[in-house]
């Protein structure tokens, strides 16, 4: 069965409870869904907003991605979210950051996710569950692009 990574935001709202619901969505929908811990994290590209609670999931699925990128609307929408600006506050947004080794782009998804490898709110979660995961696009080992980066990186805590 494929093993895939979800990314889980939220910076408007309940954010504790937006990611609380996400992750009972993720926990029916997923096969042995397992999560990390959650970040907190400054905003990126749209910087006049609230900072994020971040985290990632990966577990395993046999639905084809973009029939997980359409339930994946649907619960943001379910969340609240609103059309508003590219990379501004949202209530919930959930990332598909790989499918397995699948190299796609279309106009709609791409995978692995195309900023992945730039986002420490991405990167350090996913390092507590996959440290070895090789992007298969770039074949870049995910701890190798953290080493190299993560004092260029935006920054993000461990919530306590």
């Amino acid at each position: 069965m494929p093993i895939v990574a979800v990314a889980l935001g939220t910076n408007v709202g309940d954010r504790e409870g937006h990611l609380r619901k996400a992750r009972e969505v993720l926990t029916a929908l997923l096969k042995k869904p397992v999560f990390s811990r959650v970040y907190e994290s400054e905003p990126v590209g749209y910087l006049d907003q609230p900072w994020f609670l971040n985290q990632v999931c990966v577990g395993e699925t046999r639905e084809l991605p973009i029939a997980l990128l359409y339930k994946f609307k649907m619960l943001e929408k379910a969340a609240g979210r609103v059309e508003g600006p590219r990379f501004g506050p949202r209530p919930l947004d959930l990332d598909l950051l790989f499918y397995d080794a699948w190299v796609m782009t279309s106009t709609i998804l791409t995978l692995p996710h195309p900023r992945l490898l730039e986002r420490s709110f991405v990167i350090q979660p996913l390092l507590e569950l996959v440290p070895d995961w090789v992007d298969p696009r770039s074949g870049q080992r995910l701890k190798d692009v953290w080493e190299a980066n993560k004092d260029r990186f935006s920054r993000c805590y461990p919530k306590t």
